[in-house]
């Protein structure tokens, strides 16, 4: 015989279920302490303990005295991510410093342990305007070695490796973070023509094929350059379907 789910489970499941809906709008009120007591006829305990897992889990926000709101964004609605270039890619130059096969792998790289790769550190410029330091590590089949020999002759890795692996990274899957922070040492400060102490975005990348990673990399870019734009792929619904 099976267990009976808890009550709070199933509150929580029908509550996630509805923020996951156009019912609610991002910093729309969400229900209050007593609607969800009336609503479900259960204790204020049960109610509490709900909202505090739904704010837990990122779905609401509660303020003191105000009460409960949605979040910005629903967590389960799907979301596209586009780069919005506050400058003209096409004047956009790139040159390799550095590259060899000896750099150790970080340990957020995650490459297996046997994997043998390419380090490369690049400076992107405009106008001579340096604004983004990269350092990247790619499983060493995808480029040959020859071409490591010629750096100024490499302007781009990503078509490099789709000539020489057959393989386009841009259309692999891959995980993509961001964080506001400073400059980490002197000698990125340094390339990049700022102080150490300048607020940068670090952008860490990772790309996949099946389980084994193909690329990690880690970039520092001046914010000024950065922008990023985010639209919703959620569908609409039809108000009276819900509930």
């Amino acid at each position: 015989m099976s267990r009976k789910e808890p009550i709070y489970q199933t509150i929580l499941s029908a509550l996630i279920l509805e923020l996951n809906t156009n019912h609610f709008r991002k910093n729309d009120p969400f229900y209050s302490e007593s609607e969800l007591r009336k609503k479900y006829q259960v204790s204020s305990t049960t109610v509490v303990r709900v909202l505090n897992m739904l704010a837990d889990q990122g779905y609401i926000y509660r303020i003191q005295g105000k009460g409960s709101f949605v979040s910005k964004f629903n967590r389960g609605t799907a979301v596209r991510i586009t780069d919005t270039h506050t400058y003209d890619v096409d004047e956009e130059q790139v040159a390799i410093l550095v590259a060899n096969q000896t750099t150790l792998l970080p340990t957020r790289a995650k490459f297996t342990a046997e994997s043998t790769t390419w380090y490369l550190e690049r400076l992107r410029e405009i106008r001579h305007a340096p604004f983004e330091f990269s350092q990247s590590w790619y499983l060493a089949t995808l480029i040959p070695a020859t071409a490591m020999k010629k750096l100024r002759a490499v302007h781009s890795i990503y078509a490099l490796i789709r000539k020489h692996a057959q393989l386009d990274l841009s259309r692999q899957p891959f995980e993509q973070e961001y964080a506001a922070t400073c400059v980490p040492n002197q000698r990125i400060a340094d390339y990049l023509h700022v102080s150490l102490d300048t607020m940068v975005i670090k952008i860490e990348r990772w790309v996949f094929q099946g389980e084994e990673t193909l690329e990690y990399t880690v970039s520092y870019m001046l914010p000024n350059y950065f922008g990023l734009a985010l639209t919703s792929d959620s569908k609409s619904v039809d108000p009276n379907r819900i509930r």
